[in-house]
């Protein structure tokens, strides 16, 4: 396959069988090279990993359920470096290039599933979201990202960043995709309703005022209850995303440190530096961001219980360029994972949607109660008059 945009692993092809006959039929499968795929190897975006890795000899179970589905897989798809990123890039294997505009960042880490979405290589793109890598490259390529309930979909022979956050996720280019995608792997259709739509002005005032104001037209829009609030909890965001990222380094260097201290200088320097960061993290300073954890996630499961669904948007500011300064990447991510960090620690879904009516690329998301996916989709639905 030619692959001018840099989505796909270099890897010879190798014969991966799919049902004839299934909900996915006539559907393409990109999987993110986290995932286990018998005939290939599994690189999670690190060359000592790849020399490592060998010739996989069997599927993880739910690439493995979307090709008894009837998809048809494609290939393995490029990922940030340990899919330890939200920016795209990669020393070992290059940036994947964003189709709806090649000056922007694809996103990471799942952006090479994306982009291959994007450029319609495919259909379905599987990759996995931590901090926010199927949502993030979802809105920077302009495409529908689900990140799935923690725990609700089978994440064995996938490699693990920081399991409590872990999931794997979707991309697609429609919405009855994804719902197929969603019927394929277990959540079963539902007419669920929320009781109401919630918009937290703390997150609302974070973006454009204009941008913000279109987003909550298009809720309003829907004849759905719509209602205000100062704050979804009683921590800032700030404290919030210091909890998400001190957990996430600290688990991030449990599940590579043995990579690390064999082969450091294997590991791209911007990596190195956040894995080394959470090697020197105080067992205090770790229990203590478990315990704002636990208390958000008891007043959101409060929150959320009334079938009560949270709107915000995806990105907290527009992605830069990919020629842009360290520093730039630093201040998107640091402004990114105050939202994106809400679902992880509270275990919710989300789902990222473009809006159509708004002017440029505008990612709206929705996140509700564990277990309430359909729920998103139904009002996403709505919302997109699709």
């Amino acid at each position: 396959m030619r692959d001018p945009w840099n989505a796909f692993m270099p890897y010879p092809d190798a014969d991966v069988g799919h049902a004839a006959v299934g909900p996915l039929s006539g559907l393409r499968l990109a999987v993110k090279d986290l995932f286990d795929v018998a005939g290939y190897p599994t690189a999670a975006g690190n060359a000592a990993v790849l020399a490592a890795s060998g010739i996989k000899t069997s599927t993880a179970p739910l690439v493995q359920t979307l090709l008894d589905a009837g998809a048809c897989f494609v290939g393995k798809t490029n990922t940030d470096e340990l899919a330890y990123s939200l920016i795209g890039g990669n020393i070992h294997f290059g940036m994947p290039i964003n189709p709806l505009d090649p000056h922007l960042i694809p996103g990471g880490s799942s952006s090479g599933s994306a982009v291959a979405v994007a450029a319609g290589f495919a259909d379905i793109g599987l990759g996995t979201d931590t901090s926010g890598s199927i949502r993030l490259p979802a809105a920077v390529n302009g495409l529908i990202g689900w990140r799935s309930t923690h725990g609700s979909l089978d994440d064995r022979a996938l490699r693990p960043l920081a399991p409590s956050f872990d999931v794997p996720g979707f991309m697609t280019r429609s919405l009855e995709s994804m719902a197929a995608v969603m019927s394929a792997v277990g959540m079963s259709a539902a007419n669920d309703q929320p009781s109401s739509i919630l918009i937290p002005e703390d997150i609302f005032a974070t973006i454009d005022d204009a941008v913000a104001d279109e987003m909550i037209a298009s809720l309003r829009s829907t004849g759905m209850p719509v209602r205000r609030t100062n704050a979804i909890a009683s921590f800032s965001l700030s404290d919030l995303a210091l909890a998400f990222i001190t957990i996430l380094q600290r688990e991030a260097w449990e599940s590579n440190r043995t990579l690390f201290e064999r082969n450091p200088e294997a590991i791209a320097p911007d990596i190195a530096a956040r894995l080394l960061s959470g090697s020197r993290l105080d067992d205090e300073e770790v229990r203590e961001a478990g315990s704002i954890r636990e208390l958000f996630s008891a007043e959101i499961d409060g929150l959320l219980r009334e079938n009560v669904v949270v709107a915000l948007p995806t990105l907290a500011m527009n992605p830069p360029r990919r020629d842009a300064e360290p520093e730039r990447f630093a201040a998107f991510r640091s402004a990114c994972i105050k939202l994106l960090c809400l679902s992880g620690l509270g275990g919710c879904p989300q789902l990222a949607f473009p809006i159509v009516n708004c002017a440029g690329n505008v990612s709206l998301s929705l996140f509700g109660a564990r277990s309430a996916d359909r729920m998103l989709m139904n009002v996403a639905r709505q919302l997109t008059a699709e």
